[in-house]
């Protein structure tokens, strides 16, 4: 059998498993779930001042982190044993003992069900809290008619302080440029997350865009800002003049100002400075980009950027799933972590809602390449701070790891959580570009067990 082949059986195979884990669950089969937000319902009252996301691109593997099976077949328990948490009865996988430990400052959600096997649909859905329109999602000339990410409605609703962006992605490599997976949508330009394109965890790290080219001195940048600042002001006149009061010129000019504030703002540049962080503590996150961006992130919700994600790829473990996730999940148990204990010892977890999220879990059998394939039937993530409760497991896997046993949560009931948090009213509605209104958030129902 071809490995095409394999791909095509695996997807149908997980097709056919999440339908029954949603119809058991007593869901809807197209997994738009849950209650509309009601019509005239008071708008949620805020309880985070920010999100802060770590995106584990690719799919992390339930199994072998924070849903082992320790008493089930050995091509289903794979290669690591199972280590006690910090909450009595409940186990993790021995590579991540410090999220074990730390179990008391966080919630597991070992429940989160839907039905894409496709890493692009999966994320579109698990980042939007709507299932993706168009199978090319990815593809420049589609972006404008795309549901925006959540970040994206974030930047349009809360206003970010210090000059700063209102929402970042740290991937530290090209990867976001290539899939597009943090697209503004219907939003437009101006809603779109400033993107972070160099490793915070390199020596001498620098952003490159917090200062003007070395061959233009600030004042030389000042005189190019006031000139536009008059042919704005002056405007164009005839043909020209819908073009540029348009949605386009205004997304444009929105970028630009953007931007500017960004290299002009000294909290903005200060934000970034890793290097003024004790060298101990880095140590703790890992000096690893996975580690270091978030470290970054804590800085930059802390300066006041409403919405920020770290995103770490390369969990797609097809083959080889054992010695990668030997590298991997003690870096994500590191940097986590830390990042949760740092929040709380500098006063800031209590207003910041941290996420780990995930497009799915993995297949509960390890392939004949010693891999764990796609698995969106149920899969595992992480909420803390702003109130979450610490010191809980919401909702629970059958005895493989292959469905919800109870409680089953969707990517529609994430988002209106998120929005729900930081008092964002999911009912707004925007437009896109042919005029249509569509709603922040369709469907979804606020995970009662985080409140």
């Amino acid at each position: 059998m071809t490995s095409q082949q394999d791909r095509a059986g695996c997807k149908s195979y997980v097709r056919s498993r999440t339908r029954r884990a949603a119809r058991r669950a007593g869901v809807l089969a197209g997994l738009n779930l849950g209650a509309a937000p009601r019509a005239g319902a008071a708008s949620p009252v805020a309880r985070a001042k920010s999100v802060l996301l770590v995106w584990v691109s690719g799919g992390l593997s339930h199994h072998d982190s924070l849903d082992p099976k320790p008493d089930a077949p050995a091509e289903i328990r794979g290669e690591f044993g199972a280590i006690p948490t910090a909450l009595a009865g409940v186990r993790y996988g021995e590579l991540v003992p410090r999220l074990a430990a730390s179990l008391g400052r966080y919630t597991l959600l070992r429940s989160v069900v839907h039905g894409e096997a496709d890493h692009g649909v999966a994320t579109y859905f698990m980042l939007r809290g709507y299932s993706q329109p168009t199978p090319f999602f990815d593809r420049p000339e589609n972006q404008r008619h795309t549901h925006p990410n959540i970040g994206s409605i974030v930047a349009r609703e809360l206003p970010a302080r210090n000059q700063l962006p209102p929402y970042v992605v740290a991937p530290g490599l090209s990867y976001v440029e290539q899939v597009n997976y943090f697209t503004p949508g219907w939003l437009g330009p101006a809603c779109a997350p400033y993107v972070l394109k160099a490793d915070p965890s390199r020596p001498g790290f620098v952003v490159r865009d917090l200062f003007p080219p070395a061959e233009i001195v600030w004042e030389r940048a000042a005189r190019r800002h006031r000139l536009r600042a008059a042919v704005g002001a002056a405007g164009p006149t005839g043909s020209e003049a819908q073009s540029w009061t348009g949605s386009e010129g205004r997304a444009l000019d929105a970028t630009y100002h953007r931007a500017l504030d960004l290299l002009t703002s000294p909290a903005g540049r200060a934000a970034f400075r890793l290097d003024d962080e004790p060298a101990a503590l880095r140590d703790r996150y890992g000096r690893h980009r996975l580690g270091q961006s978030c470290l970054l992130a804590r800085r930059l919700v802390e300066a006041g950027v409403p919405f920020v994600t770290v995103d770490d790829d390369g969990w797609d473990h097809h083959s080889r799933i054992f010695p990668s996730l030997r590298t991997q999940l003690p870096q994500l148990d590191a940097a986590f972590s830390t990042l949760l204990a740092d929040l709380a010892d500098r006063g800031a977890l209590s207003e910041t809602l941290v996420l780990l999220l995930t497009d799915f879990g993995r297949t509960p059998t390890i392939n004949k390449d010693a891999g764990r394939d796609h698995w969106p039937g149920v899969f595992s993530v992480i909420a803390a701070g702003a109130g979450v409760p610490s010191g809980q497991v919401v909702g629970a896997s059958d005895a493989t790891g292959a469905e919800p046993a109870d409680r089953p949560i969707t990517p529609k009931d994430l988002a209106r959580t998120i929005y729900h948090f930081l008092g964002v009213d999911p009912r707004k509605e925007y437009h896109t570009p042919d005029g249509r209104p569509v709603a922040y958030l369709d469907r979804g129902e606020v995970i009662r067990e985080l409140l």
